[in-house]
């Protein structure tokens, strides 16, 4: 039998023995593998370990396509798709904006457009007085309308618009204007409804023998509307005149109330760019010039000014629509 004192004088970390030999009797067991419970595996787990080691393997794997060579990713499922980004309530769509129109000064008045700017310079070779954007007007239960221009001596309205502007509720405005229950006034005493505005649109080069018309809009019975073509002329004092050309061609309704969809592109060809059409005469020298002068009109960018210096000259003694010393 071994003796305890030879026991405690071996060293602290003895050697352990092999796993196949006996310890001998006294020995100290190592304090730190302390022994395993041996624990019995619970009925079916190993039939579900089992199946998610199957499940794993059956997981196919990216194929390479034989083309290209590149991973093909495998989609989600329907439920797992991200939605389509929306912008409040609404779902983007892929109609294109309008585009941005350019403010330019002219005669004192601060145009939105050049546009604009084009029919004020025009209104100003024919020496027609116009009042810009003079008061807003309601039209319709939920409609109001700025009216661009105002031609006093005249008693007539003047809406200016380039084809992507005018949409369902600017073509709703300016028939109902006119046409609707809740016309707009005249700007002199007694102040009757109106009963006649013009749809200005882009100017043109001038053709030979052929004379520029724009849409006039009248009343045509109650909440509708008649669509008819005029002209600018001069009379035998010298006085620039509107005048209509022919029957009306197209009726509409004036309800005051905006249309399901804009016009449609040949519709708005129609009615801001029509055809020119044939004179019996030439066309006198001063419309001729005013449609010129306000189609080859040129901008200054830097400082969004007309800089055309001979349009400029020629309308030198009129002043934001009125002749230089005339009362407003």
């Amino acid at each position: 039998m071994p003796n305890r004192a030879a026991a405690k004088a071996a060293p602290r970390k003895p050697k352990p023995a092999p796993k196949n030999k006996t310890r001998g009797v006294g020995a100290a067991a190592p304090a730190s593998t302390p022994r395993k419970r041996a624990t019995t595996p619970k009925p079916g787990t190993a039939k579900k370990a089992a199946a998610a080691k199957t499940a794993t393997k059956k997981a196919p794997a990216p194929k390479a396509s034989a083309v290209t060579g590149r991973t093909r990713s495998t989609k989600a499922p329907a439920a797992q798709r991200t939605p389509a980004r929306s912008t409040g309530d609404r779902t983007r769509t892929s109609r294109a904006p309008k585009p941005k129109a350019m403010e330019v000064s002219y005669s004192g008045r601060i145009f939105r457009s050049r546009l604009e700017a084009r029919w004020a310079v025009f209104l100003d070779l024919l020496e027609v007085n116009w009042d810009y954007e003079p008061s807003f007007y309601q039209v319709g239960e939920e409609l109001f309308y700025l009216p661009d221009f105002y031609l006093p001596d005249h008693q007539l309205w003047l809406e200016v618009k380039g084809a992507p502007f005018m949409d369902a509720a600017s073509m709703a405005k300016v028939l109902a204007s006119v046409a609707g229950p809740m016309r707009i006034p005249l700007r002199e005493a007694p102040y009757t409804p109106s009963d006649r505005l013009i749809l200005g649109g882009p100017f043109r080069a001038l053709k030979h023998g052929l004379m520029p018309v724009h849409t006039l809009i009248t009343p045509a019975g109650p909440s509708l509307a008649a669509l008819s073509y005029a002209a600018f002329d001069v009379d035998p004092g010298g006085r620039a005149t509107l005048n209509a050309i022919g029957a009306p061609w197209d009726t509409t309704a004036a309800t005051g109330i905006k249309a399901a969809r804009r016009p449609t592109p040949a519709r708005l060809q129609l009615l801001l760019e029509p055809e020119p059409q044939l004179r019996a005469s030439t066309v006198p020298n001063r419309i001729a010039r005013a449609y010129n002068g306000a189609y080859r009109l040129a901008f200054d960018d830097a400082s969004k000014n007309v800089s055309d210096h001979e349009v400029l000259s020629a309308v030198s003694r009129r002043r934001s629509g009125r002749p230089l010393g005339a009362a407003a």
